[in-house]
């Protein structure tokens, strides 16, 4: 993937990293757009009732798996659709179809990945969630109530372990996984600009400061890999839990970048429409667990961010927009910023596939790619919280 951070011979200037999902000379960029097949002569295809209204759905309808807990944060399982009213861009939805989940009758389908992140964490952090995942498999006896899979961020990429509820294989899987791990990480000694805005040097532009030009290609690669393990999920039935172990990837808000040009803005937007929509159609709910480093946004002021509220277009978007934190947030899953006890943490985002609802709206075809709308489900009880996706984006 290209990087978008350039010297420029007026003043020594730092751009935000750019995800490029349309430049051809770009290969990380595959993992950000469907890829056309080659041009063929149309052909109809006969499809039956439940094929086309299959496809109808696939397009138009979104599924939303929901938590409702009291105020204890004890978990509430047996309401009813009329319980719920479920808001549009504040306006009233017709729900199309309701389920508990216990109601299922298999559960094969709802699975988890447990993402170990060595790109945006330190070797001692790496081990400690090593350890800490174990320890959750230990302490556990008999097979997993789903499948779950060991998934590890690395400098060469995602790389996954087959999927499995056997406690013993999975630790096998994890120790192979991470065993020999490299990771990646921006020294905080690398020294700050070379020259700084306003003065240039005399013999030329100055190059750009490495440590930011690290911080852009942690982000990149951290979003393609999000990106990528969310694509792959989406022609998968049924519900996923992806639990993302550390503190994210880099905001890049430091000093020394410039702020966004129209055109970063508007890839930036771009790419966090196609995560969020992947994210959406996959039916994940992204937990960011051990998320230690502090927000940009008190506790207090977190639901009324855009790290729940979104970037409505691209004059708004930044790349906090797409922040582990805010991506998590908006699927309607769990923010932990404790590094202590991360297996119980593991345990509790792996307990919301226990006890859920399922509900659905259908939505019409949007005029502009990236179309936003917030979605907002209000309980008649107010002792209860629910909790589930914030919006989504229409696409053309």
């Amino acid at each position: 993937m290209e990087n978008a951070l350039r010297p420029v011979t007026s003043v020594c200037v730092l751009l935000y990293g750019v995800i490029s999902s349309f430049a051809p000379s770009s290969p990380r960029g595959q993992c950000f757009t469907r890829q056309s097949a080659e041009s063929q002569s149309p052909q109809l295809i006969p499809r039956t009732r439940e094929e086309r209204e299959r496809i109808y759905q696939n397009l138009h309808r979104i599924f939303l798996n929901v938590e409702v807990s009291d105020s204890a944060g004890k978990t509430v399982s047996h309401l009813n659709q009329s319980d719920f009213s479920l808001l549009q861009n504040g306006q009233v939805q017709k729900i199309a179809s309701f389920r508990r989940s216990v109601e299922q009758s298999s559960r094969e389908q709802e699975r988890a990945i447990v993402v170990v992140d060595s790109v945006n964490n330190s070797s001692s952090k790496v081990t400690l969630f090593r350890k800490e995942i174990t320890k959750y498999l230990k302490d556990g006896t008999g097979l997993l109530a789903n499948p779950l899979s060991i998934a590890l961020l690395s400098d060469l990429g995602l790389r996954f372990g087959a999927p499995s509820r056997d406690r013993i294989a999975l630790i096998r899987t994890l120790d192979e996984l991470t065993g020999k791990v490299h990771t990646t990480s921006c020294a905080d000694t690398i020294p700050a600009l070379v020259c700084s805005i306003g003065s240039v040097s005399s013999s030329g532009p100055c190059d750009p400061n490495p440590r930011l030009q690290c911080l852009n290609g942690l982000f990149n690669s951290s979003i393609t890999a999000l990106t990528s393990l969310a694509q792959e999920q989406v022609d998968k039935p049924g519900r996923v839990i992806v639990i993302w172990l550390g503190r994210g990837w880099p905001l890049l808000n430091e000093r020394g970048f410039v702020p966004d040009t129209a055109d970063v803005k508007e890839s930036f937007f771009r790419n966090l429409v196609t995560v969020s929509n992947a994210l959406t159609e996959a039916q994940i709910t992204l937990d960011a667990v051990a998320s230690s480093d502090p927000l940009p946004v008190s506790p207090e002021r977190v639901r009324d961010s855009f790290f729940y509220r979104g970037a409505q277009d691209d004059k708004h978007v930044t790349a906090a927009s797409l922040s582990l934190q805010a991506l998590a947030y908006q699927s309607g899953g769990l923010v932990s910023t404790s590094p202590k006890n991360i297996a119980s943490q593991i345990s509790r985002c792996m307990a919301d596939s226990a006890n859920y609802y399922q509900l659905s709206f259908d939505t019409p075809p949007s005029n502009n790619f990236g179309e936003y709308h917030s979605i907002e489900l209000k309980l008649d009880r107010p002792d209860l919280t629910a909790r589930t996706r914030t919006l989504y984006y229409a696409e053309q």
